[in-house]
């Protein structure tokens, strides 16, 4: 039987829910006070328009979807500007939502898209301040196709990308520096699953994936620019190599694989 993939991504963009984020916030109104807040809303927005989109945007093979997961209760001034965004954008699609248990609601967006006329998606993760490099939907549909021929038609597998850079900007001056992981990132990893699996790629901890699915990790390219600022969810980790590169070689490399420069990265 011939498989037919379909490709979809998600990411969050400041979902409120009451089993996100409860390890900080005890109550919803604590939480939301916290992620809608307007010093918080310019950072992500800053990040999210300058790094996260525009590699989306570019991508070199456009046949996919993007759901981008956000909450109904935003206030409108950060609300309207996000849908600003996202409304011209064919393949990319924006969903309010209310504050249901954090999972559902990322099975529901997945789930959004049809599933008609195709056997397997291609299901990556995202989040709103890193960006994934240019090719990445291109080839991460070559993986998809190839390892399938090792895969039984109902067994899902991850795809991970494990090559990147990150930027620190906790310290004061931004810090740009190269990293090849040894575990599965959250950035653009990537669950292939029958059409109706249940699965997507947040069911498990990334670095955990490979005690739950076959994984292949890929250190081919560059793959990720993952940004550290503060603000992050978790505590970013390096889990490998970093610091092996000279700076003229990480500039060469975000401008071929992101399309951007140093600056770009340290102005944000």
């Amino acid at each position: 039987m011939e498989r037919i993939f379909k490709t979809i991504g998600l990411l969050r963009f400041s979902v409120l829910t009451p089993t996100y984020y409860s390890e900080r916030f005890p109550t919803l109104k604590e939480t939301a006070a916290h992620i809608f807040s307007d010093e918080r809303m310019d950072l992500r927005f800053r990040i999210f328009e300058n790094l996260c989109l525009p590699t989306l945007i570019n991508q070199t093979d456009p046949d996919f979807e993007m759901i981008v997961l956000t909450a109904e209760s935003m206030p409108p001034v950060h609300l309207e500007r996000l849908l600003d965004l996202i409304e011209p954008l064919p393949n990319i699609h924006c969903r309010p939502v209310g504050t249901d248990n954090h999972y559902k609601l990322l099975q529901n967006g997945y789930n959004s898209i049809s599933r008609d006329g195709i056997t397997h998606r291609i299901l990556f993760r995202l989040d709103d301040d890193d960006a994934v490099d240019l090719n990445f939907v291109k080839r991460t549909k070559r993986f998809a196709k190839g390892l399938a021929k090792f895969q039984s038609p109902r067994q899902p597998y991850v795809i991970a990308h494990n090559r990147g850079f990150y930027v620190n900007t906790t310290d004061g001056a931004p810090e740009i520096f190269d990293a090849v992981e040894r575990a599965p990132l959250s950035t653009g990893t990537t669950l292939v699953a029958p059409a109706k699996h249940g699965h997507n790629p947040y069911r498990f901890n990334h670095r955990k994936l490979p005690q739950h699915y076959n994984t292949y990790q890929d250190i081919s390219v560059p793959a990720f620019i993952r940004t550290i600022h503060g603000d992050n969810k978790s505590n970013p980790a390096q889990m490998g190599l970093t610091h092996k590169l000279g700076m003229d070689e990480i500039a060469d490399q975000v401008q071929t694989h992101f399309g951007m420069t140093l600056d770009d990265l340290r102005a944000l």
